[in-house]
């Protein structure tokens, strides 16, 4: 059976650009039209509109579902997502979790939405039967704890996530490499029992692996949601102040990171020279501190674009993407690290 995707590859263009065409939604150039429509004439293709005849109207509006709104992490995504959605001729509803659990996901059921996109899986235990949500409106998440995903979840949802235990891993050994053994962990609250936290165990992973003792003070936990510049501040300088001695801070993410370099500064020490930091994220922040934060760079915008497009899969019963995308993530060298190893 012909399908979206095969008349893209024809037309040399984008599924979500045949989409436009054929819903005759959103600006395509007169040339590329024209080059569509022969593809779709040549292949003989014709639009599924199965999945939009069960329901009984289309809203053209995307709900979305995001832990904090006040992290750039989140809001570049949401970026990408915003741009791609409005590509494929939709708007968008934006609602904000906090610590409190919120009936968010039964306003969006009674709401006018077309289908949810959900960022970070720890948001999904507010969630009472997920996959009964699926059964009722498309649904894609971002994963974040890919672990600790339960199975069904794991194989029926749509989904693209990121691998953070490796994440930090990596993270940590740019740190050994450049010849530090003592690192401080800066990042979400670690529980063991429940295995909770993957950044610390990409961390762990790494020390263990090139034998470095992990010092208790080495270990600075913050709760859930205070990932923030200021939590980051307080910590390391808690640090400082007791005197306690470290080379370098591996932060879950950059606003922790940028926080600890004003600490460390402030404190009459200099980064990288005397501690050298190093983030997870690459939000824009990264580039302007002084000095700029070396990081693992996450495609946030990339991941928004994917996320809309698996939620048009479902919307228009196409199959254009994957169902379980893993994003890579690439360390992004700048000036926060210094090399200890004497050449």
């Amino acid at each position: 059976m012909v399908t979206r995707k095969d008349v893209a590859q024809k037309a040399g263009v984008s599924p979500s650009t045949v989409s436009r065409v054929i819903n005759k939604n959103g600006y395509v150039a007169l040339e590329v039209r024209e080059r569509i429509e022969a593809a779709i004439a040549e292949l003989n293709y014709i639009p599924n509109r199965a999945a939009q005849n069960l329901r009984t109207r289309s809203y053209k509006q995307i709900a979305c579902i995001s832990p904090s709104i006040s992290n750039s992490f989140f809001s570049e995504m949401f970026m990408g997502i915003e741009g791609m959605a409005i590509e494929y001729g939709y708007s968008l509803s934006l609602y904000n979790i906090t610590k409190k659990k919120h009936p968010y996901i039964k306003q969006v059921l009674e709401g006018p939405y077309d289908g949810i996109i959900l960022l970070g899986s720890q948001e999904l235990t507010m969630v009472e039967d997920i996959l009964e949500i699926t059964k009722k409106m498309p649904l894609v998440t971002y994963w974040d704890r890919i672990e600790r995903m339960d199975i069904p979840l794991k194989a029926q949802i749509p989904h693209v996530y990121i691998d953070l235990k490796k994440v930090m891993r990596q993270s940590v050994e740019y740190l050994i490499t450049n010849g530090h053994k003592e690192i401080v962990f800066l990042g979400h609250y670690y529980n063991e029992e429940s295995n909770s936290n993957p950044r610390y165990k990409g961390y762990e992973m790494a020390m263990k692996e090139h034998r470095l003792p992990i010092k208790d003070y080495y270990k600075i936990f913050i709760e859930m949601y205070e990932d923030k510049l200021t939590t980051g501040y307080d910590a390391i300088k808690m640090l400082l102040d007791r005197g306690y001695y470290f080379t370098a801070v591996a932060a879950s993410n950059d606003l922790l990171a940028a926080g600890a370099i004003r600490a460390i500064i402030e404190s009459g020490k200099k980064v990288p020279q005397d501690v050298s930091v190093i983030g997870v994220d690459n939000i824009e922040l990264a580039k302007i501190v002084t000095p700029t934060l070396t990081t693992m760079n996450i495609p946030k915008k990339e991941i928004g674009r994917m996320l809309v497009q698996q939620l048009m899969d479902q919307i228009q019963n196409e199959s254009t993407m994957a169902k379980s995308i893993e994003v890579e993530v690439r360390l992004k060298e700048r000036e926060s690290v210094k090399n200890l190893i004497i050449s």
